[in-house]
């Protein structure tokens, strides 16, 4: 985890490379101007994610269960994957969904607030995981064409979440 006292208002992103050198995964921080219990709010009410994530299509919760329906458009179409994960959380404090079944597999997805010097601002911690190969045909094309796309997909989803968090919650 970043260092609160190095964290901005710019989010600063740290990419995780797996053991063949390509990325497996990425951790995103930045400082809200929010108090915690404000960002904590947002970050915990999953049920809205998809109003509030511009990848995120529809949630539907059954009790820490949640199935989140993503959907990208390419060019004059569009992609869907659907995954179940199991939310846990360390209330005011963090909340992580972690993979149960569907596409992309092994997604894992965290949030953790960290109160700021000032209790006005607090610090958002996002991390993001999940196997991209698992996306389909598409995905795949795309990958083994541009292999550059795969350095930007895990700090990309990192960025769009912290991002949606931060603008609900100065709202």
């Amino acid at each position: 985890m970043t260092n609160l006292a190095d964290v901005t208002e710019s989010p600063v992103v740290h990419v995780r490379l797996g053991p063949t050198g390509l990325p497996v995964g990425a951790t995103g921080s930045m400082r809200i101007r929010a108090p915690a219990s404000r960002v904590w709010t947002v970050v915990s009410d999953v049920d809205s994610f998809a109003s509030r994530v511009p990848m995120i299509h529809r949630i539907k919760r059954d009790g820490d269960r949640v199935t989140v329906q993503l959907k990208f458009k390419v060019a004059f179409f569009s992609v869907g994957f659907e995954f179940v994960a199991d939310a846990t959380r360390d209330e005011g404090r963090r909340l992580e969904l972690r993979w149960v079944s569907g596409e992309p597999r092994a997604i894992r997805l965290g949030f953790e607030i960290a109160p700021g010097a000032d209790p006005s601002e607090c610090v958002l911690h996002v991390d993001g995981s999940f196997d991209v190969h698992s996306l389909g045909w598409l995905a795949k094309y795309f990958l083994k064409h541009h292999p550059e796309i795969e350095f930007g997909i895990y700090p990309g989803v990192v960025l769009a979440l912290l991002d949606s968090m931060r603008r609900a919650a100065i709202d």
